[in-house]
């Protein structure tokens, strides 16, 4: 048995002396397909680690360049059926319907390439054309979908799916996920799908036109007591505290706030809810008011770990209360991590209090006035040991050049580097403004030759589109 690793020789590289078994990991952390490419050209080795990387999750590009022109597809399946052994290397699918209404003569080896994708888990079907299409491309994939261990299930509609198709979906079972999204049609709610999927269901992702005027739009989750994620788009705001008491596993939330409404459920949710992403907009800053305590009536336990807040007002940004800072802290103190607030101001003052009432905050993102002293900066996250990254979108009129001359100076470089490198502190990337700083350790050679350690910190812009 082999326990070590061989030392190159002279004429080895080095990369063919890694084990086979941990190239496919390494390989894992590439997110662009050009690069997994690359690596599977480099040696046998590498080819046979990164193909199944390569073929895993299959796309369509319908590529338009102008009205004029007839859009250009570019299918996988001509690949899978040139090479049938990479099949058996898709886990997932996505189609697209613009391909059967441009390439109708690609219909019939997109249907043989998915039929010889024996180890399918997800399929996904996106169709945003307004004027409607046909829907037996689609009907045609379900039958083969039928015959294949699928596992998850997402569709991308503009107008909604027809009561034939609806009753061929009502056929799948053992699904974990399902995700369907409909600009129009009639809302389909699961009805009478939800009691075959309650045994597998973790995952649901439901934006259906017309949600909240469905009839009773959100019983059916009393079918599905194993959902562990949960996104709805356009469900009733005190709708929401209902759906916590019957989900009692629950742990992610995704949904929408449309205002204060009277509801008759008082019981404490059974859900214990670690990420939350509130979604809302109001024609007045004052529309806010009865937001916090809707969000803290959601977490009535130590268990959330991020929050997520996208709230939009047409009077300007909202401002988050320092009391519901720490009326939060008060029950999420040693538990919350993450605190995402983009669209919503906060002072100084308050990113003070959020890094000193919650010492487990590892990120922190929201909008801040622009200050032109960089100790206030530096301040607010004096207490923040575990803080990794800190993102602050300044609320600032001025335009980009003007900003830039304000930031990228030697003031708010050092302010950065006393952040990153104040005893204790954890902090590597920070953003302000149009700067996002980066810092790391790494080696340099000395004037001597010898090595030596130095903390670099590098900038760039993000470019302002608008200005």
């Amino acid at each position: 048995m082999r326990f070590g690793m061989a030392l190159p020789g002279p004429n080895v590289a080095a990369v063919d002396c890694l084990p086979l078994d941990v190239l496919p990991l390494i390989l894992e952390h590439l997110t662009d397909r050009r690069d997994l490419h690359t690596c599977a050209q480099l040696s046998k080795a590498f080819h046979n680690a990164a193909t199944p990387l390569l073929y895993r999750t299959l796309d369509v590009r319908v590529t338009t360049y102008n009205k004029l022109q007839r859009p250009i597809v570019v299918h996988p399946s001509a690949t899978i059926l040139q090479r049938p052994e990479y099949a058996k290397y898709v886990r997932h699918v996505r189609e697209n319907g613009a391909v059967g209404f441009h390439r109708p003569d690609l219909m019939d080896d997109c249907r043989k390439a998915l039929k010889m994708c024996v180890n399918l888990e997800g399929f996904t079907w996106s169709d945003d054309s307004a004027e409607g299409t046909d829907e037996g491309d689609f009907v045609r994939y379900l039958d083969i979908l039928q015959t294949l261990p699928l596992r998850e299930l997402v569709i991308r509609t503009f107008y909604g799916l027809s009561d034939s198709v609806w009753a061929k979906l009502q056929d799948f079972s053992g699904l974990t996920k399902v995700s369907i999204w409909c600009m129009e049609g009639k809302p389909r709610i699961l009805q009478g799908w939800s009691e075959k999927l309650g045994a597998s269901l973790t995952h649901l992702e439901l934006g259906v036109s017309s949600l909240s005027r469905a009839p009773h739009p959100l019983y059916f989750l009393s079918h599905l007591p194993r959902l562990r994620a949960l996104r709805l788009k356009g469900a009733p705001s005190a709708a929401i505290l209902e759906i916590l008491t019957f989900l009692p596993q629950l742990e992610t939330l995704d949904t929408e706030y449309f205002g204060a409404a009277l509801t008759r459920y008082d019981d404490v949710p059974a859900a214990n809810l670690r990420h939350l992403t509130v979604r809302t907009s109001s024609v007045h800053i004052q529309g806010f008011q009865q937001l916090w305590p809707w969000i803290r009536r959601l977490t009535p336990r130590p268990s959330l770990e991020s929050f997520t807040l996208n709230a939009f007002s047409t009077q300007g940004e909202a401002l988050v209360p320092r009391s519901f800072i720490l009326d939060m802290s008060a029950t999420h103190r040693d538990t919350l991590k993450r605190f995402t607030a983009d669209s919503t101001q906060m002072t100084l003052k308050d990113i003070e209090c959020m890094c000193t009432v919650f010492p487990n905050l590892e990120s922190l993102s929201c909008t801040t006035m622009w200050s032109p002293e960089s100790a206030p900066y530096e301040e607010a996250v004096q207490k923040a040991n575990k803080l990794r990254e800190l993102r602050l979108n300044l609320h600032d009129w001025r335009p980009t050049h003007v900003r830039l001359e304000g930031l990228n100076n030697a003031n708010i470089e050092v302010a950065v580097r006393n952040m990153m490198l104040r005893e204790g502190a954890a902090l590597r990337l920070v953003g302000i403004g149009s700067i996002v700083y980066r810092g790391q350790w790494i080696y340099k050679k000395a004037e001597d030759g010898s090595d030596k350690v130095e903390f670099e910190i590098t900038s760039n812009v993000i470019k302002d589109v608008w200005d």
